[in-house]
């Protein structure tokens, strides 16, 4: 489609926004990711054997290997956090536990990830904070001292806020310790001379419908503008951001595409939603995923998925029919 795509370029080291405005580029998209790990902040997380979530799995998944300890920790509750331990278990660690400081049903990672980690072999410990990371005479990672948690008043988030317990200190051994607490940015890397206004949340504060930032022909979308997401969450901004840049070129919408079609299917508006749940999907046996990694989940056969397709979410309640020819 005409797309030049130039690698091996960093923002903030091999050119900056200013550069790129020189050169005469009317708009500019950043879409950087977070890339960014978050630290703990605690004594001895540098010790040799403390790697952080995101490197661990992207050199599994770039080089297809990498090093693995016995008796690992991972520290987090999101999606990173239980697809490096669930990567630990099947590159032969024997014995994974997540740390999390609050309860499982306050992590943010899948339900369903939990769940399939937990029956693969993974520890969870919750309402378990991270104070120290223990080094033997080596320097290297022996341990991570933790403190017991409560929950006590509701935060921000929605969630109860964890705070220090009466409970003792204790220890959680280790020759590994994978952190995945979270990504940011640092937008000194980026912004250079332009004042980039940063939202409450530490990320580029856009316009949620066409990505458009405080200088007007920087826009930015992904998790540089919301925080970690999704992919698909990532593709809608950018969608969004090419749709908005368009429009600050031209002054006209031109995304034709997001126009309200009409959907002419029958239904019946009276009818109640049938009474069974959403099936699970069937999933491997956990001694034949454990070593490998084989597509864990598989597809419903054909009577559950038409099963499932008559599960209506009630998406049309409260709208008026649509008129066919043969109803006139």
């Amino acid at each position: 489609m005409g797309v030049k795509i130039l690698t091996e370029n960093k923002l903030g080291r091999d050119l900056s926004l200013k550069d790129l405005r020189n050169q005469d580029y009317e708009a500019v998209f950043l879409g950087i990711g977070a890339p960014v790990n978050m630290s703990m902040g605690i004594p001895g997380e540098e010790a040799e054997g403390v790697i952080q979530g995101m490197d661990f799995l992207r050199q599994y998944n770039i080089r297809g290997s990498v090093p693995v300890g016995k008796k690992i920790i991972v520290i987090g509750g999101g999606n990173a956090a239980v697809d490096a331990a669930r990567t630990s278990i099947r590159l032969g660690a024997d014995e994974v536990t997540i740390l999390y400081r609050r309860t499982q049903e306050q992590m943010p990672a899948y339900a369903e990830e939990i769940e399939e980690a937990l029956l693969e072999g993974v520890k969870l410990k919750t309402l378990t904070q991270p104070i120290a990371v223990e080094k033997d005479g080596t320097g290297k990672v022996k341990g991570v001292t933790c403190a017991c948690m409560k929950l006590g008043e509701f935060d921000r988030s929605g969630r109860r806020r964890p705070t220090r317990s009466d409970q003792d200190n204790f220890v959680v051994a280790a020759d590994q310790v994978i952190v995945a607490i979270g990504q940011q940015i640092d937008p000194e890397q980026f912004t250079g001379t332009y004042d980039i206004h940063m939202g409450e949340n530490r990320f580029i504060k856009s316009h949620p419908l066409n990505g458009q930032t405080s200088v007007d022909w920087i826009f930015a979308g992904g998790d540089a503008a919301t925080g970690p997401v999704s992919v698909v969450s990532a593709i809608a901004e950018g969608e969004k951001a090419a749709v908005g840049i368009d429009e600050f070129f031209t002054g006209e919408k031109h995304a034709f595409w997001r126009d309200d079609k009409l959907v002419e299917t029958s239904f019946d508006p009276d009818a109640d939603p049938v009474p069974y749940p959403r099936d699970k999907l069937p999933v491997i046996e956990v001694d034949r995923r454990k070593n490998n990694f084989e597509e864990v989940e598989r597809s419903w056969c054909e009577s559950v998925a038409i099963r499932q397709c008559e599960r209506c979410l009630r998406c049309d309640y409260g709208k008026t029919p649509v008129k066919t020819e043969s109803d006139v």
